[in-house]
């Protein structure tokens, strides 16, 4: 099992920095993260027109910024000068890298464009791989990435999690691309995180952790079927959870 993985429990996987109690995807976020006791900070890269990779989620400036532009347009110069949450700037991959040097990370690929050069960027610290889990909406793109880009963990993409949800029926015996697993309680109308599956996760050796889980009713059920992990946009909503249980 990668270092990444190598724990024990529940852990606690700030979304965005946890964005409904800090502002999102910003280095003040993930300080606030990190000082309530997340394990796991999760976030997404965009890039820049001229090739800098950003900690940004949206494909455009509306909902965080309200500007009437895809995030691709602008320049880093003109992302740099951007203030949002009032008082926050739009941190780099490597700003961030470069701050919090020993915090577990996963890292969301949001575009084919931002593979290259946030590889280039991720190649700058050969010794924090072991704290980054590679994650991608596109199992296409995650199989680019893992072609140039080694020593990290990668989540599995949507054709493995479809696989394995087969071969937890029996149904498909193939081998499967991805270290572990992070899903929605619900896929498509049809609830997928049961206690079949997660026993069956547990059997193979895979961890599962599960997106994003804002209610202390779903946080309870999953603390309950014990899953490895729950992204959520209230951490400390989570970890107080965690702490009621423990006493």
């Amino acid at each position: 099992m990668k270092d990444y993985l190598n724990y024990d429990g529940l852990a606690v996987m700030a979304h965005r920095g946890g964005s409904l109690e800090a502002p999102e995807n910003t280095i003040e976020s993930f300080k606030y993260a990190l000082e309530i006791g997340s394990d796991i900070i999760e976030t997404d890269i965009q890039l820049s027109s001229d090739g800098i990779p950003y900690i940004f989620h949206d494909d455009d400036l509306k909902r965080i910024s309200g500007m009437e532009k895809n995030f691709n347009e602008l320049l880093a110069s003109e992302i740099d000068e951007l203030n949002i949450f009032d008082d926050c700037k739009i941190p780099t991959l490597e700003e961030t890298l470069k701050q919090f040097p020993n915090t577990k990370f996963q890292i969301d690929f949001k575009t084919d464009e931002v593979v290259d050069p946030a590889i280039e960027i991720i190649n700058k610290f050969p010794h924090i791989k072991k704290n980054l889990c590679i994650a991608s909406f596109s199992s296409q793109r995650l199989q680019k990435i893992k072609s140039k880009l080694s020593d990290v963990t990668y989540s599995m993409g949507p054709h493995e999690v479809l696989k394995l949800l087969l071969k937890s029926f029996g149904i498909y015996r193939g081998e499967i691309s991805g270290d572990c697993l992070q899903i929605p309680i619900y896929r498509y109308g049809i609830k997928i995180v049961t206690r079949r599956f997660v026993d069956f996760c547990k059997r193979e050796n895979i961890k599962i952790s599960v997106w994003t889980i804002n209610s202390i009713e779903e946080m309870d059920y999953l603390i309950d079927l014990d899953v490895d992990g729950i992204i959520t946009d209230k951490p400390k909503a989570l970890i107080n959870l965690l702490a009621s249980k423990n006493t």
